[in-house]
């Protein structure tokens, strides 16, 4: 289930960014990779700070344990079938419905069965996407704001 092989230790890598070069509508991004060299632990987690090999920079790390780490992935999956159960129930309740409208323009009705229809597309594909790529590993990145580290996956 899901991409990674759950091992004793994690398989992602942490990467700190050596450079970015931009060539016409690409940017290339020449990463140094490192190991993350913490242990899973048998229950719950476990954060480490580690520093970067490259900038010395103080990097935490939390690594979720094998039991931890595949409720996590049930969760990603459960949330990805929730989101195709409203993108089909919306379909089937236009299709259903044959374009006609429901109650007076702007009642509100037919803008919920497209957000549901929209929304749970959305739904499924994030959910779906983080199923794949869950491998209990937390840390620095994009979204927390420390430029030049991120996780490779």
């Amino acid at each position: 289930m899901g991409k990674r092989r759950l091992g004793q230790y994690p398989q992602s890598r942490y990467a700190h960014l050596l450079s970015s070069e931009r060539i016409g509508n690409y940017t290339e991004h020449r990463p140094a990779t490192f190991e993350i060299p913490v242990e899973r632990p048998s229950k719950g987690c476990q954060s480490c700070t580690l520093a970067c090999e490259t900038c010395r920079t103080s990097l935490t790390y939390t690594v979720f344990s094998i039991p931890a780490t595949r409720a996590r992935r049930w969760a990603w999956l459960l949330t990805a079938l929730a989101g195709s159960a409203s993108m089909l129930v919306s379909g089937l309740t236009i299709h259903h419905l044959g374009g006609r409208h429901l109650g007076e323009p702007g009642g509100g009705l037919s803008g919920l069965i497209a957000l549901g229809s929209v929304g749970g597309f959305i739904v499924a594909a994030v959910g779906l996407s983080f199923w794949w790529y869950e491998d209990g590993v937390r840390g620095p990145g994009r979204l927390t704001g420390i430029g030049g580290h991120t996780i490779k996956r």
